[in-house]
């Protein structure tokens, strides 16, 4: 059964299917750049064929829409329709937060401690997302030499080390003291590392509260920390929403570049672990006792 549509529906119609199927072809065509560029090993990198499939049965919808209102009931698509829509509204919001959160600063404080986030590490060597957070890590420690870094990651699969370690031995071959370092080897999820490291952050801060002689010079009872986080800058707005969890107010973004070609891939693929992490309670403050900058939020 057909159903008359006026001239304004149709032209809205005819648009909408328009802009679903071009959204279509430049994801088919993103992947297809991709799989040349990186490889069909490019970690979630079949997203972008559900978006090609997404995007052109949400286009048959809207094109169907101009010829006939029957043919299959009208409440499934229109569901379908609305839910695709809705999950596009969310999912741009999460992607325009993780953009703004990626983006450099002119200068970067200094802070007492840097949380440096590890990633891949292979046979042949570190991955580039690790080399580019490896290489802002070095530049901050020059700007900040009296800044120490935390190198975190542990073995995940695929690693042929530990990240942290191919961390250590890359500052240590750039001239970096291995007092000015703290290694965790352990952990494998952003929220586990950046526990973990925060909880070295805390004992190292005990430590350095405490003169281990005459003459030495130890920070005072009160002193709060400061903290800054360097990973890849697609990586950022998680990396900080975790640590603020667990009691560091206002830890300080210090984004390392990723690829180019890679960015948009990343931030999507980042869209979605933000979303998993907060269904997870990762983004829900941690009650426990932290001695220093605690970030009461929401109190």
């Amino acid at each position: 059964m057909k159903r008359d549509i006026n001239y304004m529906e149709h032209k809205i119609m005819r648009i909408l299917s328009t802009v679903l199927f071009a959204l279509a072809a430049v994801s088919a065509l993103y992947f297809v750049i991709i799989v040349l560029y990186s490889g069909l090993g490019t970690s979630y990198c079949y997203v972008w064929i559900f978006f090609t499939a997404a995007f052109a049965v949400m286009g048959h919808f809207a094109k169907a829409g101009l010829t006939h209102g029957g043919g299959m009931p009208r409440l499934l698509p229109n569901f379908i329709f609305t839910s695709f829509v809705l999950f596009l509204v969310i999912f741009t919001g999460i992607m325009t937060a993780v953009v703004k959160d990626a983006k450099p600063a002119k200068e970067y404080p200094r802070t007492d401690y840097a949380i440096v986030l590890g990633a891949r590490v292979y046979e042949n060597g570190v991955s580039k997302t690790l080399m580019y957070r490896l290489e802002r890590g070095l530049q901050y420690y020059q700007e900040h030499p009296d800044t120490t870094l935390v190198l975190t990651g542990g073995q995940d699969n695929g690693d042929v080390i530990p990240e942290a370690l191919a961390m250590f031995n890359y500052f240590s071959m750039h001239g970096v003291p291995s007092g000015k370092m703290i290694i965790d080897t352990g952990g494998t999820s952003t929220a586990e590392i950046i526990t973990r490291a925060v909880d070295r952050i805390e004992y190292d801060t005990a430590e350095r509260k405490v003169p281990k002689g005459p003459g030495d010079i130890a920070w005072a009872i009160d002193h709060v920390p400061s903290v800054g986080i360097i990973t890849s800058d697609y990586h950022m707005m998680r990396a900080l929403r975790v640590t603020e969890t667990l009691g560091i107010k206002s830890p300080a973004a210090i984004p390392a570049q990723s690829d180019k070609i890679l960015f948009l891939h990343q931030c999507v693929r980042e869209s979605v672990a933000i979303v998993k992490d907060y269904l997870m309670g990762n983004f829900t403050l941690n009650e426990r006792e932290i001695p220093f900058n605690r970030a009461k939020r929401g109190r």
